[in-house]
């Protein structure tokens, strides 16, 4: 990945946590602006990632968070945002780019939990979910139905899920400048 490509992603990402933390939002416009230049950064300056792949890439993004969405896990800014990043990775960085998010948004919770003297009930919450989501038809999961809910369970709080995303892309930018 170019300098130019990796410092337009790492600014988007870093004003991505700055909304994040304030608001617990992420704006469409940082979305709409970051897939855009990830594309175009892509179609016109990468030797390795071009427009198909940049587009595929952020297909992807948007894909394998969006069940997380559905369950009411994580918000649509989230998704989004792992969508942009898609953008700039392209189709075959994204998958481990969604691991690493997705390990270092754990440890994140984790923390934060501890932090709030939450982490029985995070555990408690994990466990819920996993009964629900498994004991829930696939067909009731996809349709969004009301009857698969987690509104007995106490939320833990809010997480600015843009640091995780940040973070694990920071490993993988990381990793892959290393090899």
């Amino acid at each position: 990945m170019m300098i130019l490509t990796t410092s337009a992603l790492i600014s988007m990402l870093l004003i991505a946590c700055w909304q994040d933390f304030h608001d617990y939002r992420i704006k469409n416009k940082l979305f709409i602006l970051g897939a855009l230049l990830g594309i175009a950064l892509n179609t016109f300056f990468s030797l390795e990632t071009g427009f198909l792949d940049s587009v595929i890439g952020l297909s992807f993004g948007l894909l394998l968070l969006l069940p997380l969405y559905l369950l009411r896990i994580m918000g649509a800014g989230d998704v989004k945002l792992m969508a942009m990043v898609g953008a700039f990775v392209g189709q075959s960085d994204i998958l481990w780019v969604v691991l690493y998010t997705l390990i270092a948004g754990g440890l994140l919770a984790l923390i934060f939990s501890l932090w709030q003297g939450a982490l029985r009930r995070l555990i408690d919450n994990v466990a819920l979910m996993f009964l629900l989501v498994l004991s829930t038809p696939k067909s009731e999961l996809l349709k969004g139905s009301s009857s698969f809910s987690v509104e007995a369970s106490q939320s833990v709080g809010k997480l600015p899920y843009a640091i995780a995303i940040t973070t694990g892309t920071g490993v993988f930018l990381a990793l892959k400048h290393l090899q």
